[in-house]
């Protein structure tokens, strides 16, 4: 093992990376490439789908970019897990991932996303996002047109935060009085305007109307907009619109279900107490994962120093850091986000919490914003 995680041993692993045929042009150019994962393997995501997720699959997201002024392409690598992905798939992004990392030199920041709960920085890549049922596993790669079971499109988000179109189950419990939703029933489409929705979203609603219209190539013979108006229904399409949620509501809660999950987990990130890990499997006979508490409660940045030639996960409840200590070996950087992982399942963590992998000296300032403190701010997570 006499020089493993050295630079012989990095340029051997990069020549390794460069001649996979999925990692071909990787970061070569500024722009955003996208794989799924499918059956264990990386396969190129088309770029006329780049933004539509299906919600049973991992994909891999290279953003690659250059600062104002600057001529070196840099790189943020985030794995997108669907909330019905299965723990096999998401396993392979994060193993897969240390490939494109090895190609790319150790230079990506690396971010690990979750349905429903990607940070500002991700959705950014996509303006007008969607998140689809189904996957690869399940078959649902393309439908046709006449084969559409109905589906509810929950649209919601503000113009500089990013508009996100998710497939959401349909049910009147979904549905709240101030985001947008576009029902699809095959061949008629509604979009639903609830009293509070913004102007933002409900342009979102129909550019996401439109590219279905598109996508069924003339099969769409209606589409209607239904305003919602106290009192019973006023027209057919209304009638036929509520008919699909089992009858029209009395009223629209301000908050949806989906919201109200939302804000039990901001009281418990209120109530979490930071901590830090050395986590491992090094010395695993079973590639099982040890978990080892460092510090908690007010972090001290100063322990960094002295767990530099480790792999450390500091956990401030809105998101888990993987920080990556100078001397740290190759093992522990590449089995470092899947370790992460394995954190949050065996201490009982939310699975879409997010992960952000980073190197000591590289460090961006929202990391630093976790210590001296007992409690972080929701931005740090953006």
């Amino acid at each position: 093992m006499d020089g493993y995680g050295g630079e012989e041993h990095r340029s051997k692993q990069k020549d390794i990376a460069d001649k996979m045929p999925e990692w071909i042009g990787a970061g070569e150019k500024v722009g955003v490439q996208i794989w799924r994962i499918e059956k264990f393997r990386v396969k190129d995501w088309p770029k006329e789908q780049h933004g539509s997720f299906f919600g049973g699959d991992s994909y891999i997201i290279l953003h690659s970019y250059k600062e104002e002024d600057g001529d070196q392409i840099l790189y943020n690598v985030h794995f997108w897990l669907g909330e019905k992905t299965t723990q096999d798939e998401a396993g392979s992004a994060a193993i897969k991932t240390v490939e494109l990392d090895d190609k790319l030199g150790d230079l990506p920041v690396q971010y690990r996303q979750v349905q429903g709960h990607e940070t500002k920085n991700f959705l950014s890549l996509f303006p007008n996002m969607e998140v689809m049922h189904g996957g690869v596993e399940s078959g649902f790669n393309k439908v046709k047109p006449e084969e559409y079971e109905n589906r509810l499109f929950h649209i919601s988000g503000r113009r500089k935060k990013g508009i996100k179109a998710e497939e959401i189950d349909l049910t009147v419990a979904n549905l709240n009085n101030n985001d947008t939703f576009l029902l699809d029933a095959g061949t008629v489409l509604y979009n639903f305007y609830p009293p509070k929705a913004s102007v933002w979203e409900k342009q979102a609603c129909v550019a996401k109307q439109i590219s279905l219209e598109k996508s069924r190539k003339g099969k769409v013979r209606a589409h209607h907009i239904i305003d919602w108006c106290d009192g019973p229904c006023d027209s057919t399409e209304e009638e036929a619109f509520w008919a699909h949620f089992g009858g029209k509501p009395e009223t629209l809660p301000t908050t949806s279900e989906y919201q109200a999950k939302k804000a039990a987990e901001e009281e418990a990130f209120a109530n979490h107490v930071n901590a830090m890990f050395h986590v491992t499997n090094e010395h695993s006979e079973d590639g099982s994962v040890t978990i080892a508490k460092v510090c908690e409660g007010v972090l001290d940045r100063e322990v960094l120093k002295s767990e530099d030639d480790d792999v450390l996960v500091i956990d401030v409840g809105r998101i888990v850091y993987v920080w990556i200590g100078s001397t740290a070996n190759r093992t522990e950087i590449s089995s470092a986000m899947k370790n992460a992982q394995d954190y949050l399942v065996q201490s009982g963590r939310p699975f879409h919490t997010p992960i952000s992998r980073i190197f000591s000296g590289r460090e961006p300032a929202a990391f630093w914003k976790c210590f001296g403190c007992e409690h972080v701010l929701s931005s740090i997570c953006n």
